[in-house]
């Protein structure tokens, strides 16, 4: 989930970075693998549309 969200975060034009907190190396890990998750059209729209 956290992955998905920052993904999310990251794809936003009017956001230039992500402040991110963890308290474990491995969250670290996991949080930086987000910059490689690739968000299709439709999860994005789904995403917007629950946000909405």
């Amino acid at each position: 989930m956290a992955q998905l969200a920052l993904a999310w975060v990251l794809r936003r034009h009017m956001v230039s970075s992500a402040i991110i907190g963890a308290t474990r190396p491995e969250q670290v890990e996991e949080n930086a693998r987000a910059s490689g998750v690739k968000l299709d059209a439709d999860v994005l729209r789904r995403i917007d549309e629950v946000l909405a």
